[in-house]
C-alpha cells in the first residue's frame, strides 16, 4: 500500500509540473520575448483592438508595444492610417518563430498601402521603428500576468 501512494504522489507531482511549464494563452500575454529582447505589451486580440491598433496615439513607449493575436493564421494585412509615428511590424508564425518583419514609415496619403507578412503569421508583433533587433527564425515567447 505504501509503494502506491508514494507512486500517486510522484504522478501528482510531475503532472503539476508538466502543467506549471505550459505556456499562458496569447491573448493574456503581456511581455514579449525575441531573443534577449523583451517588450511590455497591450493585447490586440479582438476585431474592434485589431482594426484600431495603435492608431491615433502620438508615440509609443521604448520597451513598449502592441501584440495581434490573429483570428486565423494567414497572410493577414496590416496598414498605417491613422498613425502618428513609424513602427517595426514583427510577424510570427504559429510555431513561435519570426517570419519576417519591416519598418513601416508614416502613411501620408489616402489609401495606404497594405502590408503582408513573407509567410502565414498567427501573431504580430508592433514596436517602435528602429528597435527591432532579431531576425527571421527567431524564437517568440511570451508571458502573462498572474
Amino acid at each position: 500500500m505504501r509503494g502506491w501512494k508514494t507512486g500517486a504522489s510522484l504522478m501528482l507531482a510531475l503532472s503539476s509540473a508538466a502543467l506549471a511549464g505550459e505556456p499562458c494563452p496569447a491573448e493574456q500575454a503581456r511581455l514579449v520575448e525575441i531573443g534577449t529582447q523583451r517588450v511590455a505589451v497591450e493585447v490586440a486580440a479582438t476585431p474592434a483592438t485589431r482594426e484600431r491598433g495603435l492608431s491615433g496615439r502620438e508615440h509609443l513607449a521604448p520597451g513598449s508595444g502592441m501584440w495581434f493575436v490573429l483570428p486565423e493564421v494567414g497572410k493577414t494585412g496590416f496598414w498605417m492610417r491613422g498613425m502618428h509615428f513609424p513602427i517595426d511590424l514583427i510577424w510570427v508564425n504559429s510555431e513561435q518563430r519570426v517570419v519576417g518583419a519591416a519598418t513601416l514609415p508614416v502613411c501620408r496619403n489616402d489609401p495606404c498601402p497594405i502590408v503582408y507578412p513573407p509567410t502565414p503569421a498567427a501573431y504580430v508583433l508592433e514596436i517602435a521603428a528602429g528597435r527591432f533587433h532579431g531576425r527571421a527564425g527567431d524564437r517568440v515567447e511570451w508571458e502573462c500576468s498572474p
